[in-house]
């Protein structure tokens, strides 16, 4: 005898038409990743993980496996936190402090203009060939 859940299996969503387990094509292959593990692991992967954000580290169960933070403010914090290390970004060459000048888009850039970049990457390559000994 087939019963049906009101629920979806992997994200706990309404089901709707003619859904029987799953919401979407997503949820489908996400239940046959799970089902492919074994208790422990399952276990592992869902219950009492620690949230990702630094100044929290509380302990929380989490919705879905990929979740990492413990709630959204948790996760609006970290990616505050992410974006302010970006403005104020250092030059990473020696004896340089000014700032690298991010953008707001991508990665916060190394050195803070295309001379410190050049001169780093000399720096290095002289490094590397007197460890080399030549």
């Amino acid at each position: 005898m087939l019963t049906f859940s009101l629920s979806c299996e992997a994200c706990g969503g309404p089901l709707s038409g003619r859904q029987t387990a799953v919401c979407s094509n997503a949820c489908r292959q996400a239940r046959k990743r799970m089902r492919k593990l074994t208790d422990a692991q399952r276990e592992e992967l869902l219950w009492g993980r620690d949230c990702a954000y630094p100044g929290c580290r509380e302990a929380f169960d989490p919705r879905t496996p990929t979740q990492r933070y413990c709630d959204e403010n948790c996760k609006a914090a970290h990616k505050l936190d992410a974006d302010n290390a970006r403005w104020e970004a250092v030059c990473e060459l020696d004896g340089c402090d000014n700032s690298t000048g991010w953008d707001g888009v991508g990665r916060a850039r190394r050195y803070c203009c295309d001379a410190h970049k050049v001169k780093a990457y000399r720096l290095r390559k002289a490094a590397e060939s007197a460890s080399a000994g030549r």
